[in-house]
């Protein structure tokens, strides 16, 4: 497999409509996340982008919200939280966070995974996780490496299920990758690599965002996320950001290592179910081709236009309706927005009609 590296700034330079973006080069990964998307909304229109938001009706729909509720969701978690076994230590909770962030994807192959064993697919890879964790607290480099596809399927509970056997590969890809990335790095375990990496940005009021630049570049297939819409670089680092945000919230009160400075910048995490939930509400606007396209479940291109586009779309979205909420005095972050939605709407009989987007391809959702 060929990964590109993270895009470059340069190509913003070229966009008439935006100021000179050859700043985003020292911004933090959050905020060029950040940037990138919601710069793309002003040129969404020039651009001819299949998905783009409405800032009016963002406004709209946040003045229905009841922030009050959303701050009271913020602790939360809305997808389940992994758990760790009692004889573990925080070193190894660690690296059993970041695994699950790593293998965190395949929401496109929910219903075929529900037909097989009555499971989601986070509750797939939660199973997957925690019975690795359980064999290897430390996860072990060579023996993350030297896992077959068949204890890869064993372990998630799919074997004798053929129909899943792409589904299952991504994820054997990706622990093989880590593992392989991990002995290219002379570290014996994912367990001992992030807590080196810790004890070097200990203090650091960027820690969090030099955490998800270590993630996306030391394991690119489940975290680089980035693409190019139009030769234009747009930053997401979803999973990254996922995993930072688990981290701190299950340790920054038991150790300093995890109390990062910069962890309100996080940009929302931005699934299927959350655009669904905004073009429910007419926030996330689409051509009628990419209707049509979304509710013929014809699956998107990985990096393409209409995924891109959906996806920064979203994010962007979030951060007006956040900064709208923080204006009427609550302390709302993206994050805890992006969670509110996903657990409090997408998962209510409401939407159960809203119709989310396919990618049975990508790795990072």
């Amino acid at each position: 497999l060929c990964f590109l590296m993270a895009p470059s700034l340069g190509a913003w330079r070229d966009v008439e409509e935006l100021p000179d973006f050859s700043h985003m080069a020292s911004m933090s990964c959050q905020e060029r996340a950040r940037h990138s998307v919601c710069a793309l909304q002003d040129v969404a229109s020039s651009m001819s982008l299949p998905a783009w938001m409405s800032r009016m009706n963002a406004a709209c729909f946040a003045a229905s919200l009841d922030f009050e509720d959303v701050c009271a969701m913020a602790n939360q978690h809305p997808f389940g939280p992994l758990v760790a076994e009692a004889s573990q230590q925080i070193h190894q909770e660690t690296a059993m966070v970041v695994l699950a962030g790593a293998m965190d994807f395949g929401s496109s192959w929910r219903d075929e995974l529900r037909s097989f064993h009555g499971k989601g697919a986070w509750p797939t890879v939660k199973q997957g996780v925690e019975s690795l964790s359980s064999l290897c607290p430390d996860l072990n480099a060579e023996w993350l490496y030297s896992l077959s596809h068949k204890a890869m399927a064993m372990h998630l509970g799919l074997e004798n299920a053929e129909h899943l056997e792409p589904f299952v590969h991504k994820l054997h890809q990706v622990v093989h990758e880590i593992g392989e990335n991990l002995i290219k790095k002379h570290a014996k375990s994912m367990a001992d690599h992030l807590m080196s990496f810790l004890d070097e940005v200990r203090g650091d009021k960027h820690a969090a965002s030099k955490l998800i630049q270590e993630l996306a570049e030391t394991f690119p297939m489940a975290f680089q996320d980035t693409a190019y819409l139009k030769r234009l670089p747009i930053y997401f680092y979803k999973k990254a950001q996922a995993v930072v945000c688990e981290l701190y919230e299950r340790f920054h009160l038991l150790d300093d290592r995890f109390d990062f400075a910069d962890i309100d910048l996080l940009t929302g995490n931005v699934d299927p179910l959350v655009i669904a939930v905004l073009r429910k509400h007419q926030v996330v606007r689409t051509t009628w081709d990419l209707a049509r396209s979304l509710d013929a479940n014809t699956d998107l291109t990985t990096g393409g236009a209409a995924e891109v586009s959906l996806r920064a779309a979203a994010t962007a979205a979030l951060e007006d309706m956040a900064w709208l909420g923080r204006m009427k005095g609550f302390p709302v972050t993206p994050v805890m927005l992006g969670n509110y939605l996903w657990g409090c709407f997408g998962k209510s009989e409401a939407y159960a009609s809203a119709q989310r987007h396919l990618n049975r391809d990508t790795t990072f959702y």
